[in-house]
This record gives structure tokens, C-alpha cells and sequence, in this order.
């Protein structure tokens, strides 16, 4: 019976570990190069726009210009530089299927002050890090990506941002 259970959880961990193994980093990449190229929103803001570093956004972090990819350190000083709250971006995706893939954005803000507090031993910074909620609409992607498997291309099905902007161009 142990091995049983044994070999099933195993199967379960290599099932669900597997996903994204599926799905090649340059495919994962160029969904993501895509998707930040998308958003319409961020091009016009002026001033660098912070993003969270992640493994996928480690490797695709040069060809944007105002765009700055920090991990969670550089965020921490870029807020005490600052001295103030700063609002980063954070990417992630969804393997719906072997041929949908979602991609996802959300806000995390940053707030870090020079203190002398104890946590785990003596530390002079202190930082807080709040994630926005999604919403209560249910799951709706930012972008998705489906397979055409007639020509093997990824094309964009959904833009959530695109179609913000033309709800509000309706609107006047």
C-alpha cells in the first residue's frame, strides 16, 4: 500500500511540476517580450516603470528602454532612495493547455524605511511588500496566447488592456 501511494505521489509531483517544462523558455519569453510590449498603458507613463525580477523576466530584461527589472533587493533601496512608496510590476503566466498560455500582471508595492528593528537578529531596514488583489470578477487573463496549429504561431487572443482603452475611448 505505501508504495502505492508512494508511486502516485510521485506520478502527481512530476505531473504537476511538468507544465511548464512543456513550454520552452524562448516561447515563455517571447509571450512575456509581447505581453510588456502591449501595454499600452506603460508606454505613455513617463519616468522608469519598476519591474519585480523573476526568472523569466531575468533573462528578457535588456531591450526595454524606461523599463527597470529589480529583484527584491534593488526594489528595497529604490523605495529608500525615494523615501517613499514605489509600485512595481509584477509578471507571471497560467498554462491553461498544452496551447494556451496566460500572462499576467499584478502591482506590488514597496515600502522600506531605515529602522533599528529585530528579526532574527539585528537589521537597520525595514520593508513591506503588499500585493494587489485581483479582483472579484473572477479569473480574467491580461493576455492570452493560443497555438495555431495550422502555422505553429502564438498569437495574442486576448489584450485586458487594450480593451480597457477602447472602453474608455466609448465612453467620450
Amino acid at each position: 500500500m505505501k508504495k502505492v501511494i508512494l508511486i502516485s505521489l510521485i506520478f502527481v509531483s512530476t505531473y504537476s511540476n511538468g507544465q511548464d517544462s512543456d513550454i520552452a523558455n524562448t516561447v515563455l519569453d517571447s509571450l512575456y517580450s509581447q505581453a510588456i510590449q502591449g501595454r499600452f498603458d506603460l508606454v505613455l507613463v513617463g519616468g522608469p516603470i519598476f519591474f519585480e525580477q523573476n526568472e523569466i523576466t531575468r533573462r528578457i530584461d535588456s531591450p526595454f528602454g524606461h523599463f527597470l527589472f529589480l529583484n527584491e533587493n534593488e526594489l528595497i533601496q529604490e523605495s529608500l532612495d525615494r523615501k517613499r512608496t514605489i509600485n512595481a510590476i509584477r509578471t507571471t503566466h497560467k498554462i491553461i493547455s498544452h496551447d494556451t498560455i496566460d500572462v499576467n500582471f499584478g502591482t506590488v508595492e514597496v515600502t522600506a524605511k531605515r529602522q533599528i528593528h529585530f528579526h532574527k537578529g539585528l537589521r537597520f531596514k525595514k520593508a513591506n511588500f503588499a500585493i494587489s488583489c485581483g479582483g472579484t470578477n473572477g479569473y480574467q487573463p491580461d493576455f492570452r496566447f493560443v497555438l495555431n496549429n495550422s502555422t505553429g504561431i502564438w498569437e495574442l487572443l486576448t489584450n485586458r488592456y487594450l480593451n480597457e482603452i477602447n472602453k474608455a475611448d466609448n465612453r467620450h
